[in-house]
C-alpha cells in the first residue's frame, strides 16, 4: 500500500466502524468486504460515500467481495493523484493573448 493511501484507509476504517458497529481494531487493511459481511449494496453505498467525501469518482463496479480495505484505499489514492495532476495541468497553462 502506498503512503498516500494511509489517510484514505483511516477514513474507510472510521466509516465502516460507524456503519457496521465493528471496532476499528478489527478493520485491518487486509480484510475483504466478504470477511466483513458487506453485501453488494453496502459496497456500492460505501463507494458512493467515499466518492462524495473525497470529491472523486470511484467506479463502484470494481467493488467485490474479494476487495480488501487496502485495495480500496489505493483506488482512492490513485483517484486523488489523478485529480491533483489535472489541477496542476490546468493551472500550468499559460494564457495566450
Amino acid at each position: 500500500m502506498s503512503q498516500h493511501a494511509q489517510q484514505p484507509l483511516d477514513h474507510i476504517r472510521t466509516y465502516l466502524a460507524s456503519a457496521s458497529g465493528l471496532p476499528e481494531s478489527e478493520l485491518t487493511g487486509d480484510r475483504t468486504f466478504e470477511s466483513l459481511e458487506l453485501d453488494s449494496i453496502a459496497q456500492v453505498e460505501m463507494f458512493v460515500t467515499l466518492s462524495d467525501h473525497y470529491g472523486i469518482h470511484l467506479d463502484d463496479s470494481l467493488a467485490n467481495g474479494e476487495m480488501t480495505l487496502h485495495q480500496t484505499a489505493d483506488l482512492i489514492a490513485e483517484a486523488l493523484e489523478g485529480v491533483d495532476r489535472q489541477r496542476q495541468d490546468s493551472g500550468s497553462a499559460v494564457p495566450q493573448g
